[in-house]
């Protein structure tokens, strides 16, 4: 089997916002490519994360896309990082497109939620509810609202398979929301690129293990996200990435096929088994 294809966060990160810049401007790559001096397929590779751009060329194309001043110095920020593997992402509101733009490299994510629903799975009542108790700013209240507002409608096309497992405590801490809620992850488990699962939490190490997303292609692992309070840490690191694939394996041999409470659940077969 290939190995799947692995680019590095930043990479991926600079990539997107250069491809992204070059179509808001309305400018075919050709005649980007032309104006600065490079081959098309030059361009293109960088566009894709195939190659790494250098900082004088990404600079040298945020300058004659003429970019606002705060995206340049994100871009330029993480210019220098591209080559590298993983990526502590501190930026206040922190690169959702990034997120976005590797769930579109994957064939199938998989998702670990120990403490509370998955971004994609929640109401709007629930996800307002957690950013109204979270410390945030108001504009970044409003634009995780989006986020997950366009990640929900890209899990509802059915372009790549989605796992979610989910730890069962998540279930009976849902109060006033309760049956919203559950209505909508039974809802989604209807459909067939969803699979959605329920872990006990009665053992000590499964409590242990934090909150991870992880990215696959049809080859294997490309990406894994542990998504945090005050940053986003991406890990493209071959090993890390074994390591969290074995263990998305492992949480879910331990997940129930069946409802853990079902007086919690008021539902007869909420979970489906793994196709």
């Amino acid at each position: 089997m290939p190995k799947p294809t692995i680019r590095p966060p930043a990479t991926v990160a600079v990539s997107s916002s250069l491809r992204d810049a070059r179509k808001r401007r309305g400018i075919g790559l050709r005649r980007l490519a032309e104006k600065i001096g490079v081959h098309p397929a030059t361009l293109s590779a960088w566009e894709l994360g195939i190659k790494v751009a250098p900082a004088t060329a990404v600079a040298w194309i945020l300058g004659y896309l003429r970019v606002e001043s705060a995206e340049y110095d994100r871009v330029m920020a993480l210019a220098p990082c591209a080559g590298d593997a993983n990526l502590v992402d501190q930026s206040d509101p922190q690169l959702g497109h990034l997120l976005w733009t590797y769930e579109q490299l994957s064939t199938r994510v998989v998702e670990w939620a120990p403490l509370c629903i998955p971004d994609l799975l929640q109401t709007r009542a629930y996800a307002e509810r957690g950013l109204d108790t979270a410390v945030v700013q108001d504009d970044r209240r409003d634009m995780d609202l989006l986020s997950r507002q366009v990640r929900q409608q890209a899990l509802n096309d059915g372009t790549r398979r989605y796992v979610f497992l989910i730890g069962d405590q998540t279930l009976h801490d849902l109060d006033d929301l309760h049956d919203a809620q559950i209505d909508h992850l039974r809802a989604a488990s209807q459909l067939e690129h969803v699979t959605v699962r329920i872990v006990p939490s009665t053992e000590t190490a499964l409590r242990s293990i934090g909150a991870f997303t992880l990215f696959e292609d049809r080859s294997g692992p490309i990406a894994v996200v542990l998504r945090h309070h005050h940053c986003n840490t991406y890990v493209t690191d071959r090993t890390m990435l074994s390591r969290y694939h074995g263990t998305a394996k492992a949480l879910l041999r331990r997940a129930s096929d069946e409802p853990v409470s079902p007086s919690a659940l008021r539902a007869p077969a909420l979970i489906r088994a793994t196709r």
